[in-house]
C-alpha cells in the first residue's frame, strides 16, 4: 500500500476531484441563486402569458445562464489557487 506523499498521481487525482466537487457546488448555488433572483422580474412585460411552460422555461435558462457564470467563477478561482501554489 502506498501512500499520496509516494503516489504523486494519486494526488492528482484527488485534486481533479476536489476541483470537480467544486464546480458542481458553485454551479447548483448559481442556479439556485438566478432561479430566486428571476422570481422577482415581471415576467408579463416580457411575455404573454407569465405563468405559462415556456415562460418557466425561459426562467430556468436563464437561470443556467446564471449557474455557468457562477462556473466561470469558480475555475478562475481554482485557477488562480494553483497559479499562487506554483503548480
Amino acid at each position: 500500500m502506498t501512500s499520496m506523499a509516494s503516489n504523486p498521481a494519486g494526488h492528482v487525482s484527488l485534486m481533479i476531484g476536489a476541483d470537480g466537487l467544486i464546480i458542481i457546488v458553485f454551479f447548483f448555488a448559481g442556479l439556485i441563486a438566478a432561479w430566486w433572483a428571476l422570481a422577482a422580474v415581471k415576467w408579463d412585460k416580457f411575455v404573454n402569458q407569465p405563468l405559462s411552460p415556456q415562460a418557466t422555461m425561459l426562467r430556468f435558462f436563464l437561470s443556467l445562464c446564471g449557474g455557468l457564470l457562477a462556473v466561470l467563477v469558480a475555475v478562475l478561482l481554482l485557477g488562480a489557487m494553483q497559479v499562487v501554489q506554483g503548480l
